[in-house]
């Protein structure tokens, strides 16, 4: 995925190594890589007739943890973390937004982290990402606003950034991501069979 680096109103933090391996890492096929995968789950499971995810943000996670572990990164549930360096990047509801920033400035503050970075996919992404509720989840547009609404209250030294879409997949894949992932639809099991 493209990750393209904002700085806030308050100030341009300087970058540091590990910011730019991250921004590395995020470029490498991950868009490709995430989508591939997703399919390929998706379609097996429904094949065998068993419920299949319908968003790709648990894929994409995956995909980002085992690669920022693999170059020696701590990584887990969205949160990388090395040397001076620590990024979330985020397909959580957008309730989650104010603690995510939160995180931030605790980092800053308590373990001498030199940049902070949150990162989220522009709301177009998203609703390739997770068509059925991409409008609940932090977008980078929804980061934004919140970032900018920040100026004078906080200044860490943050860069917040948009994801999109960087490699692709082959055709085929790239257009079953485009196909509608309808819901679940649950029926209530009637209450006249339950013998009362």
């Amino acid at each position: 995925m493209r990750a393209q680096l904002f700085a806030p109103p308050w100030g341009v933090p300087e970058m540091t190594d590990a910011g730019k391996e991250a921004v590395e890492i995020i470029g490498d096929d991950v868009w490709a890589e995430a989508s591939v995968l997703f399919y390929a789950e998706r379609d097996a499971r429904l094949r065998l007739g068993k419920r299949a995810a319908k968003g790709m943000q648990g894929t994409i996670n995956r995909l980002l943890i085992k690669k920022f572990r693999d170059s020696g990164w701590y990584a887990k549930s969205g949160y990388f973390l090395k040397d001076d360096t620590w990024i979330r990047v985020t397909f959580r509801h957008q309730m989650s937004l104010g603690s995510d920033i939160i995180d931030a400035q605790k980092v800053c503050h308590r373990s001498g982290i030199r940049l902070a970075m949150i990162l989220a996919a522009d709301q177009a992404t998203l609703d390739i990402i997770s068509p059925n509720d991409s409008k609940l989840l932090v977008s980078f547009e929804k980061l934004e606003r919140e970032i900018i609404d920040l100026d004078d209250v906080i200044d860490i030294p943050l860069l917040y950034g948009k994801l999109t879409p960087l490699s692709h997949a082959s055709r085929a894949v790239e257009n079953q991501l485009l196909r509608k992932r309808p819901r679940d639809i649950s029926v209530p099991r009637s209450q006249s069979n339950s013998g009362n």
